[in-house]
């Protein structure tokens, strides 16, 4: 059995969307937290979110849910320089998929992009064995946070990857393509083309798309062709 065998044969346990470093995450909700931390997270989810690290930073040794607030209000600030370490001290106390997701995206909004793919790296190792979330997940995360940095043409192989699923799967179904956490596939099509269009000659982009030509099942194969044909018209017809 192949790597993408392994990654798509099955539902992984779970295919909800991690939101990236980059975003405006929330702590979980829901689940317990020590009485300590609790002015911290409802400062965060206020929106107080210095006032949230004032009070998790002192517990960071105590309770990996400090760090996570701290990392998570820092995040939600966009002072990701800041909230990397916190981020890193939470994957030392809880080394997850999910958590060495956050390292990776967050990296990248530091600029930091080879420090980036090393802990994407780490996540598709992690994520082997825990099946924690869709690597599709992991990769339109990463791709957002390259985008969101103007950094397009870093994208583009990441990109080339999540492209490659699809010929993989071959199935378009909307349902077949949730279960996996993979996108579905006209959204596919409209949110590649930005990326596409910064990182490639414009005669490139229809070939870049063609790689999917006969691979795909019959609506996959139609939708493809039409974005095709739509891509190939003169501006303005």
């Amino acid at each position: 059995m192949g790597l993408l065998d392994k990654l798509f044969g099955k539902k992984s346990r779970d295919t909800d969307a991690p939101a990236p470093a980059a975003s405006n995450s929330e702590a979980q909700e829901g689940g317990d937290i020590v009485a300590e931390l609790a002015p911290a997270l409802k400062a965060h989810q206020d929106g107080r979110h210095d006032e949230a690290v004032a009070i998790a930073s002192p517990y960071v040794d105590q309770f990996a849910d400090a760090n996570r607030l701290c990392a998570l209000a820092r995040s939600a600030q966009q002072r990701y320089l800041e909230a990397f370490p916190y981020w890193l001290a939470l994957f030392q106390q809880e080394p997850s998929a999910h958590n060495a997701l956050q390292l990776a995206t967050t990296s990248v909004m530091c600029g930091e992009v080879h420090r980036g793919e090393a802990w994407l790296m780490k996540f598709d190792e992690i994520n082997q064995e825990s099946s924690e979330l869709s690597p599709v997940t992991a990769r339109t995360n990463f791709i957002s946070a390259l985008d969101q940095r103007g950094l397009q043409a870093e994208a583009l192989p990441h990109l080339s990857w999540v492209r490659d699923v699809y010929a993989h799967v071959r199935i378009t179904d909307s349902h077949f393509l949730w279960t996996r956490g993979i996108p579905f596939f006209p959204g596919f099509l409209e949110r590649s083309l930005p990326i596409l269009q910064a990182s490639l000659p414009a005669v490139d982009i229809c070939r870049w798309y063609g790689e999917l030509t006969g691979k795909l099942d019959e609506e996959g194969e139609a939708q493809l062709g039409a974005w095709m044909q739509r891509l190939a018209a003169p501006a303005g017809s």
